[in-house]
């Protein structure tokens, strides 16, 4: 991962999700750490695509690996092995429900 001091090697299984702010995205590392880098969530979703990532929402990528359950309601929300809860958006619910049924 490129950063202001140079480059982050992480294996890609360790990243459990990644979450946008405009020009920059947070890396949510196993190992609790958060790393920024200066790329889009488009950017970073088409590296990661072939990796069992799928974005639940505008501002959200979540490994899919690390998906523990998925909470009903208008999207509805997921929640990641390191506790976190993810909105996923109306638009991507379908979507991601069948992804995750088959």
């Amino acid at each position: 991962l490129p950063t202001l001091h140079g480059f982050l090697f992480v294996k890609v299984g360790d990243i459990i999700r990644c979450e946008s702010d405009n020009t920059y995205t947070t890396f949510f590392i196993t190992d609790g750490r958060k790393i920024i880098v200066s790329k889009t969530l488009k950017q970073v979703e088409e590296m990661l695509d072939e990796y069992g990532f799928f974005r639940v929402h505008n501002s959200h990528l979540i490994n899919l690996s690390y998906l523990v359950e998925y909470l009903k309601g208008e999207g509805g929300q997921v929640k990641l092995s390191d506790g976190s809860v993810v909105d996923v958006s109306r638009r991507k619910k379908e979507e991601f429900l069948k992804h995750i049924k088959s």
